[in-house]
């Protein structure tokens, strides 16, 4: 009898085991499947995240080279605009100091014709005089 029981024990125990180890695998197996979901579904919300994040990425930097060029544009508007008024004004400077060397020119001009007059004036002034001078040295 003992041998009956310890065999009906062992065939039980070889079932419960068998019994174990088929719900174990069946858990397992359960378990692999539900990871695998949950990364599958990971990997895939990343790699959207990656996409929208190289789209926005993509987006920006686009927007600043939209930006650098239109800063780019108007520099170069300013510049121009800066250049322009850098040559008006130079032409306005040299305009004036071309007045004002006509003007210094004219001035020295008019001296030297007051100098050449007055000296004109002087000789004649002396030449006068000599012959006041010469006449009253003839007549005496």
């Amino acid at each position: 009898m003992t041998n009956i029981t310890h065999l009906k024990a062992s065939r039980f125990k070889e079932s419960e085991e068998k019994r174990y180890n088929s719900e174990l695998r069946k858990l397992r197996d359960e378990h692999e499947r539900e990871f695998g979901k949950e990364v599958k579904k990971n990997e895939t919300q990343l790699s959207r995240l990656k996409d929208n994040y190289e789209k926005k990425i993509n987006s920006l930097e686009i927007d600043l080279e939209q930006k650098l060029s239109d800063i780019r544009s108007k520099q170069n508007q300013n510049v121009m605009l800066e250049n322009e008024r850098l040559k008006e004004e130079l032409q306005n400077l040299r305009k004036a100091h071309d007045d004002q060397v006509n003007e210094v020119k004219e001035s020295q001009e008019t001296e030297i014709q007051h100098l050449v007059e007055s000296h004109q004036n002087t000789i004649d002034n002396a030449r006068q005089r000599y012959m006041k001078e010469k006449m009253k040295w003839e007549e005496a």
